[in-house]
């Protein structure tokens, strides 16, 4: 997993002139591979009479050299190609029709020469060996033919998907949040890696009013494109729904899992932790939907707990759309200066290394300890770095979705 991609490009040394002419040689053999694929194009997209015209024009031509030359000299190669011609350009039934009209030239060519006289077997014999020859060649010009137009369409299907993709996950990053909310005595900082184009991890930060906002994290089941479209599903009954914003969080997760049941399959459902933040009476309501407990960090100033003791945030009920019956229970929980909140998906504590282990919960907090008195975004590339040192160069699993909240002074 690599979270930057430096791209260095080496200083090209001047050319000498006893280089010049290897230079020209090695550049030009491209464009002229390209200029006679370009005219090879174009001929397949002419008329079809133009190119069967071409096709009887060639055959003409080469049966009529064959009975002017000296008949010991063999032109069998030369009616290759109008049959390859006519097999690549006009289908197998026209490459099998000059093959049946080469051997009707061999045959007339043959019986008017002494060895038919002398062996009236020969010619017959030369005709058909020649004639099983060209349409074994045919069959096998056809069948490229047909693997090479499959693999086109294969690839055509495949890059029009790759810009689907494409499209898809540009869609994805503008909606979720580019930037941190501006909010006073509040510090935020993210990260977001879907493991493929697009991905179902869903993080959001929801204005409320001046002094409360809305923080989502979540994880839709699943992968892909479709994880991405229920993704954003999801963040759109989060923002629609008003309940939010009356500070009923139980309300807004009970709706909210109904809404999604009647949205999606029996199969799928979304992890999700919605929390708000009460700036003015510093408190946190919060309701987990089967997500990952987030970790709450305390600094020292808290009456009951001691610098760098954690709080798992993990009150609240099973994923949305699982069931239409579900339940849940909501927790208010203090907030004071310094305390750090660390919200998180599996893709994050579920990342293996190279061993097959898992980075684990431990070794995030771990990290966030050894980092509460940085700011919000600084925990967050702490994390980050860690977590790219664990895996090494192993390809992410699943997405992976970081948010930090400290509180500030």
């Amino acid at each position: 997993m690599k979270l930057n991609i430096v791209t260095t490009t080496a200083e090209r040394p001047p050319i000498g002139t006893g280089e010049i002419g290897h230079e020209a040689q090695a550049g030009c053999q491209p464009e002229e591979r390209r200029a006679l694929l370009n005219a090879f194009r174009r001929w397949q997209r002419r008329p079809r009479v133009a190119q069967a015209l071409g096709c009887l024009g060639l055959f003409v031509f080469i049966a009529y050299l064959d009975f002017v030359l000296d008949h010991d000299l063999s032109l069998f190669d030369l009616y290759l190609i109008p049959t390859l011609y006519s097999a690549w350009f006009l289908g197998i039934r026209w490459g099998y029709f000059v093959c049946l009209a080469s051997s009707v030239v061999w045959a007339i060519e043959d019986w008017g020469g002494a060895s038919f006289y002398r062996h009236p077997l020969t010619p017959y014999w030369n005709v058909t060996e020649k004639l099983i020859v060209m349409a074994g060649i045919v069959a096998i010009v056809n069948a490229l033919k047909g693997a090479l137009e499959k693999k086109h369409k294969f690839e055509a299907a495949r890059r029009g998907a790759e810009k689907e993709l494409e499209i898809a996950s540009e869609v994805q990053v503008r909606l979720l949040p580019s930037e941190v909310p501006d909010y006073p005595r509040l510090d935020f900082g993210f990260f977001y890696q879907p493991a493929r184009e697009v991905g179902g991890d869903y993080y959001d930060f929801i204005p409320l009013n001046p002094s409360q906002i809305g923080l989502a994290v979540g994880d839709v089941s699943g992968k892909g494109l479709s994880s991405s479209i229920l993704m954003a599903s999801l963040q759109g009954l989060v923002r629609m729904n008003l309940t939010v914003r009356q500070g009923e969080v139980v309300r807004f997760v009970t709706e909210l899992n109904d809404s999604f049941c009647k949205l999606t399959a029996s199969d799928r459902y979304a992890t999700l932790f919605f929390a708000v933040v009460d700036v003015a009476n510093q408190a946190l309501h919060y309701v987990n939907a089967g997500q990952n407990s987030p970790l709450l960090f305390r600094n020292g100033t808290s009456p009951a707990r001691g610098l760098g003791a954690s709080e798992r945030l993990e009150r609240g009920g099973p994923p949305v759309g699982v069931s239409a019956k579900s339940q849940y229970r909501s927790e208010h929980v203090p907030l004071h200066e310094g305390d750090v909140l660390v919200a998180y998906t599996d893709g994050v504590v579920e990342a293996l290394s190279s061993q097959e282990e898992e980075f684990g919960e431990g070794r995030l907090g771990d990290v966030v300890r050894a980092s509460l008195s940085l700011s919000a975004a600084e925990i967050c590339k702490r994390v980050v770095e860690r977590l790219q040192t664990f895996v090494v160069e192993s390809r992410p699993l699943d997405d992976i979705t970081l948010v930090v909240m400290k509180v500030k002074s």
